[in-house]
């Protein structure tokens, strides 16, 4: 199996890295320590690269990128500034459910905006009692004078306290368990909801929202998708979702190499630099061990949703190690600056608050042991 990047592959990722080292970078320390939303602007910067609909068709409007160009874009994005990453794809998240599922109409009312940065998508599925066992939805769906009337709360909704228009799913008939499931949008303005920012460890420039709904009203027409078929769209891109997790995992981890490896060649102690000594250097090799081998699950799984094959253990295996090596290696980052990597003085802290989110986001470590282990053994612990 060949790895190898494609000649137009290494440059878009040597041209993004240039462009986001210069136009992004600066801005990070600023906004992350003072907790300045990263805004629609910014966002707009990075549309010529295909960062939203990059993976939708192009007479769609896409960029009709394949998933490992995609993702490595991700990649990059990810190593200068997680919480920019985040406000994309949590609009890309309302994009591809809205060409996926809605209506000619509802693409044509919805689409452009979100396509060209001017308004920013969030995706609502998880809720205060509901994380891996998302057919336990408890947000419901009542259809009443000609509108649905929805009752229920979100929880951890990227984007959810900004966004201007999202996807929701609630119960529209409970009796039916899986298949009573449906999917609504949700615009900002028509539908009157609550919005509260959830204070947490890291990417402080990307707000997560608790989404509170009390007899809301929305409009018939905002439907997305059948009744009843809103958990299987909900989990629809699941394993992309999982295998761009280990990218995003990648960039934080490279974004924690890179500043060790600076580190210790600069740091003097004992008349030499810290990089000369063994348990330093052993650190270092750990860390890049584990990155690459991050990188080539991540890879393997990428190129099987190329190939449209399935590949939801390969997803699981990348997203697991990628997750866990992730922190591990920003964990060593740490370690490596010793005091000075307890300081916002230096950047591995963050590097470390941002990526301990995802052992859990996209799926738990522990569910994701699960699912290979049913795979592998035939034996479910789950039901």
């Amino acid at each position: 199996m060949d790895f190898e990047l494609s000649i137009e592959q290494k440059m878009i990722k040597d041209n993004l890295r240039k462009f986001l080292n210069k136009e992004i970078a600066p801005l990070v320390s600023e906004y992350e320590n003072k907790e300045r939303k990263v805004t629609n602007n910014i966002m707009q910067k990075l549309l010529p690269f295909g960062f939203i609909g990059g993976l939708l068709p192009k007479e769609a409007g896409g960029g009709g990128l394949d998933h490992v160009t995609y993702f490595l874009m991700i990649e990059e994005l990810s190593r200068v500034w997680p919480s920019l990453r985040g406000l994309t794809s949590g609009t890309n998240q309302a994009v591809t459910r809205l060409y996926q599922h809605g209506t000619k109409e509802q693409q044509e009312k919805y689409m452009p905006s979100l396509m060209r940065g001017e308004k920013t998508g969030f995706f609502a599925l998880t809720e205060p009692n509901v994380g891996s066992d998302t057919s336990s939805i408890e947000t419901t769906a009542t259809y009443r004078n000609g509108k649905w009337i929805l009752n229920g709360t979100k929880m951890w909704i990227t984007n959810g306290l900004d966004g201007d228009i999202g996807v929701v799913f609630a119960q529209t008939d409970k009796s039916k368990g899986v298949n009573g499931i449906t999917a609504f949008i949700v615009e900002k303005g028509v539908t009157k909801y609550i919005a509260k920012k959830i204070d947490k460890m890291g990417m402080h420039s990307l707000p997560t929202a608790e989404l509170i709904f009390e007899d809301c009203e929305i409009p018939e027409e905002n439907m997305i998708g059948e009744i009843g078929e809103g958990l299987r769209m909900g989990l629809k891109s699941l394993n992309r979702a999982r295998v761009m997790v280990a990218f995003i995992c990648a960039g934080v981890a490279q974004a924690s190499l890179d500043a060790s490896i600076k580190y210790a060649q600069e740091r003097k102690q004992f008349g030499k630099s810290i990089g000369s000594f063994q348990l330093i250097q052993a650190k270092i090799a750990d860390m890049v061990t584990k990155l690459s081998a991050m990188r080539l699950l991540g890879l393997q799984a990428a190129s099987k949703l190329d190939k449209a094959e399935d590949c939801r253990i390969e997803a699981s295996v990348a997203k697991l190690f990628a997750t866990e090596s992730a922190l591990e290696i920003a964990d060593s980052a740490i370690q490596i600056h010793g005091g000075y990597g307890y300081s916002k003085e230096f950047p591995v802290e963050r590097y470390y608050r941002d990526i301990r989110h995802f052992t859990f986001a996209e799926g738990t470590s522990e569910i994701h042991r699960l699912l290979i282990a049913r795979k592998v053994l035939g034996i479910s612990a789950l039901k």
